[in-house]
């Protein structure tokens, strides 16, 4: 391309990297090209967390597409396990030891090996997700069931995320029968550890919009208009016309001595 673009006169060679400068400008916006908005994940949105089902010899499906996820049923909410987009705290989810999440959980435990999961990236109607190995701490009678999230998410879109057990912390079982879990989790704004999203979040709260810069420029605009108007009417011009009175009555008086 350097020999070609040579050869050429100097305004068609510039015509020519300018186009080729568009051009790969032109692709490079269409691999970074944005979510649409209502893909995007909103603040409070639910997000859906499932696993791969496992049978009693801690067998699964050898390929992601023909393996079989399953979520549970929180009976606290009746609705399946998820985290929220953008809240930090905890999630709370029981679950019967009848349902098949839970012997999921116990055979991840009786094999020691994490339970395969995901969670979907964005709210396209086909996303990509995130793998999730969550290592299950517990027992052959019940599952310990306290665990932390670290969920890392860009412009609507979750970029990384992480789901651990917290040892030595089993939470107690208040109904025979039904195993609690507990999900403490914490959302960053981007792929650093820097920047909570609830601090970015508090942060653009107070960013001042341009039309809202313009309105108090506008007001400012006007109250400085009206201070200076009522300064010059009450002040400035009174003393001006009180000075000019009594230069006019001491000239009349030196006329009238003359």
């Amino acid at each position: 391309m350097k020999l070609i673009i040579g050869r050429l006169p100097a305004s068609l060679a510039v015509a020519v990297a300018v186009a080729l400068l568009a051009a790969a400008a032109g692709v490079s916006a269409r691999k970074q090209q944005p979510l649409p908005a209502h893909d995007e994940y909103k603040l409070n949105d639910e997000i859906q967390i499932e696993c791969i089902q496992t049978n009693d010899a801690g067998g699964r499906a050898s390929t992601e597409k023909s393996a079989k996820y399953l979520t549970p049923t929180c009976m606290e909410t009746r609705k399946p396990l998820h985290v929220v987009y953008g809240y930090d705290g905890p999630i709370q989810c029981s679950v019967s030891n009848d349902d098949p999440f839970h012997r999921t959980m116990q055979h991840s435990i009786a094999f020691d090996t994490p339970m395969q999961c995901r969670i979907a990236r964005n709210k396209m109607a086909s996303p990509k997700h995130l793998l999730l190995p969550v290592r299950v701490e517990g027992n052959s009678k019940r599952v310990a069931g306290s665990f932390n999230a670290v969920l890392h998410a860009q412009n609507g879109n979750l970029i990384a995320a992480a789901v651990y057990p917290v040892a030595d912390h089993a939470l107690p079982q208040a109904v025979a029968g039904v195993s609690t879990i507990q999900i403490w989790q914490k959302w960053y704004d981007g792929a650093g550890l820097s920047t909570l999203m609830a601090t970015r979040r508090h942060e653009d709260e107070f960013i001042i919009q341009p039309i809202v810069a313009l309105m108090f420029c506008v007001l400012t605009a006007c109250v400085v208009y009206v201070a200076g108007r009522v300064y010059v009417e009450s002040s400035v011009i009174p003393r001006a016309v009180q000075r000019h009175l009594a230069e006019n009555d001491a000239v009349s008086e030196s006329k009238k001595s003359q």
